[in-house]
């Protein structure tokens, strides 16, 4: 979707509040420059987008990815003795998943969109002529268009047979001799396509082959589940740049502190130590922060505690329901993820338990103890590790090796779950200002060591496992995630699809109004997402219904179109 419909959805629905406004995608390019949080950490990471190199940009979602994609795209733009910024999405990838258990060319259909996707925006941002290509531009926009809505037309084969990298290294060329430029950045956002193995592989084989002395690309992806493939090895083909600040960094707050002048303009009502409780309850996550602040100054409840206690129980609902979100949408992934909200809310507990004990022990030389030290985690339980990283519920810090035997995993929860269980006092009462005192101060050197069988025991390790659909013929159970064939009956499996999860999805299940639910159901022949989707004038069709204009057409349409987005993402 084009940052201008996005910016459009926000407008038609009503939802402009712009001081809080959480998502880099949805600001203007002077709001983003100017409520952009500058310090250490950020000109670091600017440094590194807009200079040589390839570049991963690594964390989960809400850390800033796209927000530091875009300040460097803007801080080249006009200025010619920077490089020529290219800048695009890939954040409806998952539209195009259907076609790996549908087509024989699934891969090539993918290669193409991701490489028409970066002519696109360098013809239209640019102005560079298509002239080196038999096909033209408006073409190349149907071809992207058609290919997310499972639109297969024989004038695609063209562009699918044409557009190679080779041929947009050539491009890319043009546009520099164009504009006097002598390199290019090649910023690929939401890159990271986790929930398709085979296109992730895909993707970073054109990242790889794209890198070359003038272009510099640099692709924003998840830690934990982003799979780069065979060809692709990190450290040698790109560089690893951090995009999530660890809330146990000594400039932390200072970083927090930045973000809260740069992004809130107005008077916001919250005790000074509630707000420090916040930062550290967002995460290292801006838009978390962000989120907390307007939920905070919003809430009707009477007390500042009651007020902080919603926010902190809306806060652990949402990060485990976007954990969560991962089974609804690739349902194979389903136990592994249940499995996983176990194993992180039975880490929190024996946190608590930790430090309780060392509140016992030491009195007034408490220190905080985040930290936590696994050891003997069975490589099954791998997957379901890495999901809990990419989903922003464990901040993986660097292992320590003591042996090829002796590997332990270090990472800190989620603070905000850790301060709504209350594991840093053990008094019921609650006194905003010594839980911050004891976040900000020192955290106790050594992290807490476990086994990962004290967490989970081996029955529900076992349990850690893919949940596959069986054969359809004849019920036979799966032998692996990979096999094509039934095994019993040699019928050709069907592969579960997130993209054909979302499309069946009833329009009754959507959130939109009961006004809008009623008038659909009633007048029009729309009865899933998909019904709306491939509809040639959706348009027209909810116009059916009586009370609903054109602009309210125009409305339920995007809604529809916005929920599917933040489905696939």
């Amino acid at each position: 979707m084009a940052k201008s419909d996005l910016q459009g959805i926000r407008k038609i629905l009503n939802e402009e509040t712009p001081y809080f406004e959480e998502r880099a995608d949805y600001i203007e390019k002077s709001q983003l420059l100017e409520w952009t949080a500058k310090g250490d950490f950020f000109e670091k990471i600017q440094k590194k987008l807009i200079g040589l190199g390839a570049k991963l940009l690594v964390g989960p979602r809400g850390t800033g990815k796209t927000h530091q994609m875009r300040c460097a795209y803007y801080s080249c733009l006009d200025n010619k003795e920077a490089p020529l910024p290219i800048y695009v999405s890939f954040n409806r990838y998952l539209r195009l998943e259907a076609y790996l258990s549908k087509t024989s060319n699934a891969i090539d259909i993918f290669h193409s969109w991701v490489l028409a996707k970066i002519v696109i925006e360098i013809a239209e941002e640019h102005d560079i002529s298509l002239d080196m290509f038999s096909f033209n531009l408006s073409q190349l926009k149907q071809f992207v268009d058609e290919s997310e809505r499972q639109i297969e037309r024989s004038e695609h084969d063209l562009i699918i047979a044409e557009i190679s990298v080779e041929s947009v290294k050539q491009y890319i060329g043009c546009a520099l001799g164009a504009s006097g430029r002598r390199r290019a950045i090649l910023l690929l956002d939401d890159a990271a396509l986790t929930l398709t193995h085979d296109y992730m592989i895909e993707f970073f084989d054109i990242f790889r082959s794209l890198k070359s002395t003038n272009i510099s690309p640099k692709a924003s992806v998840y830690p934990g589940t982003t799979q780069y493939g065979p060809r692709f090895h990190i450290g040698h083909d790109a560089e690893v740049v951090p995009a999530w600040l660890n809330v146990d960094d000594s400039g932390y707050t200072k970083f927090m502190d930045v973000l809260l002048t740069k992004r809130i303009h107005e008077e916001v009502e919250v005790p000074k130590d509630i707000m420090e409780l916040l930062k550290y309850a967002s995460f290292g996550v801006p838009r978390a922060f962000i989120m907390m602040l307007r939920e905070y100054s919003e809430s009707d409840r009477g007390t500042a505690q009651a007020k902080y206690n919603a926010v902190l129980q809306q806060r652990k609902e949402s990060v485990l329901a976007e954990y969560k979100s991962i089974g609804q949408k690739v349902p194979q992934f389903s136990k592994i993820i249940d499995s996983g909200e176990y194993f992180f809310l039975e880490t929190v507990e024996q946190l608590r338990l930790h430090n309780y004990q060392n509140i016992e022990k030491k009195g007034g030389d408490y220190k905080k103890t985040i930290i936590v030290g696994l050891t003997e985690i069975p490589s099954r339980a791998d997957r379901m590790f890495q999901f809990l990283v990419e989903a922003g519920l464990l901040h993986e810090l660097q292992d320590v090796s003591h042996g090829s035997d002796r590997r332990t995993i270090r990472f800190i929860p989620h603070l905000a779950i850790l301060l709504q269980a209350r594991i840093f006092t053990k008094s019921r009462g609650f006194n905003a200002s010594e839980i911050a005192k004891i976040l900000n101060g020192k955290s106790e050197k050594h992290p807490m060591r476990r086994s990962f069988y004290s967490l989970l025991s081996e029955d529900q390790v076992n349990e850690i496992a893919l949940n596959l659909p069986p054969c359809a013929n004849c019920s036979a159970s799966r032998i692996s995630e990979k096999q094509k064939f039934c095994h019993n009956c040699g019928k050709v499996l069907v592969e579960v699809s997130a993209f054909e999860s979302c499309m069946k999805t009833p329009l009754q299940d959507l959130p939109l109004t009961a006004f809008q639910k009623n008038a659909i159901k009633k007048h029009t022949k729309f009865k899933t997402v998909e019904d709306v989707l491939t509809c040639q004038d959706p348009a027209t069709e909810l116009k059916k219904a009586e009370g609903i204009g054109a602009a309210y057409a125009e409305r339920i349409f995007l809604k529809v179109n916005s929920w599917v987005d933040e489905f696939l993402v």
